[in-house]
C-alpha cells in the first residue's frame, strides 16, 4: 500500500481487552514443588507477558532491538524449526541478572513451579499456549528488546516473551500498520484504503476493529475508568472546596460583625479607622497562616495515604495545594476587610447602641 513503512501482526496488543502471560524459568531446571528456589539459576520461575508476532513487528511498534536479531520472515510464517524467542531487558534481568542472556535457552515453567513474586500488578492468563508440552520445550533467546507496559496501572513491567507469530498461532490477531503518510484524506483515507486490500485479499474476512492506536487507547476501559473517578473527585473536590469557601467567609465574618460594639468603644476612645482596620486584619493573619499551615500538613498526609489510588498525579501536587490555599486565604482575607471596614465607617455611638 502507498505510504505504508511497516506492517506487522500480533497475537495481542498492548492496553487491548486479551493479554496473555506464560510463567518462564531458565532450561533444564525443574525444582520439586515443594522447594523454594530463591534465584533463577535455582529455577525460580517469572511471569512474563507473552505474544506471538510477526517479523516487521518490532519495526512497526517502534521498539528497537537492543541486542541480537529479531525475527526471520522464515520463522514468523513456518510452523517448524528451531523455538527461537525475543525476551525484553526486564526478563532478561529477572533470568540472567548478572549474565548475558542472548544465546541462553529458557522454557515454559509447569503450573506448579514456584513463581517470584512481582510488584507490576500484572494479571495475565497462564495457559498452556504453545501448543507443546511444557517438558519438551527449549527456547533460545536470540534477541533483547526494551520493556513495553501492557496496561495503565502497571508501574513496572513484569516482563514480556516474545516468539514467532506461526509458532503461536492465535485466531483472534491484530494487524499493526504504520505509515511514513498518510494519504490524501488523513486517517479516514488511510482506514478505507486498509478496508480495501482486506476485501481484494480475502472478501469474507471480518474487521472488528480498525483504528489509531491513539483512537485504540482513548477506548481502553482502563483509561475510562481513570477519567470517570477523576471526574466524580473533581466534582467533589470544587463543592467540598466551595462550601469551604462559604462556611470561612461566613463565619469570619460573624466573629467580626459580633465585636462591632467594641468597634464603636475604640473610635469613641479616640482610635483611627486604619488603625482599628489593622488590627483586625493582623489578628485574621494570624488566625489564617495557622489555618493554612495545619491544613497544609494534614493534606500531604492524606495525600500520602491515597497515594496508592492515584494514576500519574503526585500526591503532593503543588497546583492543587496552591489554589485552595490561595482560594482559603482570598475568603478570610474578605471576610475580615470587609466586614470591619463596614463597622469603623459606622457611628460610634450608633455602634455602641446596636447591643
Amino acid at each position: 500500500m502507498p505510504g505504508v513503512e511497516q506492517a506487522a501482526i500480533a497475537a495481542t496488543v498492548p492496553f487491548g481487552m486479551v493479554e496473555l502471560s506464560r510463567n518462564v524459568q531458565r532450561a533444564g531446571l525443574r525444582p520439586e514443588a515443594d522447594t523454594k528456589p530463591a534465584t533463577a539459576a535455582e529455577g525460580l520461575a517469572f511471569n512474563a507477558t507473552w505474544n506471538s508476532v510477526g517479523a516487521n513487528y518490532f519495526a512497526a511498534v517502534g521498539l528497537p532491538v537492543r541486542s541480537g536479531r529479531g525475527f526471520s520472515s522464515t520463522e514468523s510464517i513456518a510452523p517448524g524449526g528451531p523455538s527461537v524467542a525475543i525476551v525484553d531487558e526486564t526478563l532478561a534481568k529477572h533470568l540472567w541478572p548478572d549474565g548475558d542472556p542472548l544465546g541462553q535457552s529458557i522454557q515454559y515453567a509447569n503450573p506448579n513451579a514456584p513463581i517470584a513474586k512481582s510488584d507490576s500488578g500484572h494479571i495475565g492468563i497462564g495457559n498452556d499456549l504453545s501448543g507443546e508440552p511444557a517438558s519438551e520445550q527449549v527456547i533460545q533467546i536470540v534477541g533483547i528488546v526494551p520493556a513495553t507496559r501492557y496496561g495503565l496501572f502497571e508501574k513496572n513491567p513484569a516482563g514480556e516473551i516474545y516468539i514467532p507469530f506461526a509458532r503461536g498461532f492465535q485466531n483472534n490477531i491484530f494487524f499493526l500498520v504504520r505509515f511514513r503518510q498518510f494519504p490524501q484524506g488523513g486517517e479516514a483515507a488511510a482506514a478505507e484504503m486498509i478496508r480495501d486490500t482486506v476485501r481484494q485479499t480475502d472478501p469474507v474476512l471480518p474487521i472488528l476493529s480498525l483504528r489509531t492506536f491513539e483512537q485504540h487507547l482513548e477506548a481502553s476501559i482502563q483509561l475510562w475508568l481513570v477519567r470517570a473517578v477523576a471526574a466524580l473527585f473533581t466534582v467533589f473536590g470544587v463543592l467540598a472546596l466551595g462550601l469551604a469557601v462559604v462556611g470561612l467567609y461566613g463565619v469570619r465574618a460573624y466573629s467580626v460583625a459580633r465585636r462591632t460594639r467594641e468597634i464603636g468603644i475604640r473610635m469613641a476612645l479616640g482610635a483611627r479607622s486604619l488603625e482599628v482596620l489593622k488590627m483586625f486584619m493582623r489578628e485574621g493573619s494570624i488566625t489564617l497562616f495557622s489555618g493554612v499551615s495545619l491544613g497544609l500538613l494534614l493534606a500531604v498526609a492524606t495525600g500520602r495515604i491515597v497515594s496508592g489510588f492515584l494514576y500519574q498525579v503526585s500526591p503532593l501536587d503543588p497546583i492543587a495545594f496552591a489554589t485552595a490555599a490561595v482560594l482559603l486565604a482570598v475568603a478570610s482575607i474578605a471576610a475580615t476587610w470587609l466586614p470591619a471596614r463596614r463597622a469603623t465607617h459606622v457611628d460610634p455611638l450608633k455602634a455602641l447602641r446596636g447591643d
